[in-house]
């Protein structure tokens, strides 16, 4: 299968973004059946699951694995 396109028009131009820190302030991760939430102004990423259920929150970008465990540990145990 072929594209061809013969004509492209810009429809509205782009604002344009001198500070770096204004293009992503936050970024949502998925880590299989989990959405985790990082924010940039603070070191700490909330968890949660993919129907929107609260994980929890984790104090740094790497502790996300053990607060998953620790959720899914939980819940074994809860019988949900």
């Amino acid at each position: 299968m072929w594209l061809a396109v013969s004509t492209l028009t810009v429809l509205e131009t782009a604002l344009e973004l001198s500070d770096p820190a204004a293009v992503a302030t936050a970024v949502i991760e998925r880590h299989g059946p989990y959405v985790c939430w990082f924010d940039a102004d603070t070191t700490g990423a909330e968890g949660f699951t993919e129907t929107g259920d609260w994980v929890g929150t984790a104090p740094e970008h790497p502790d996300l694995g053990t607060l998953i465990e620790t959720f899914e540990r939980r819940q074994a145990t809860d019988g949900e």
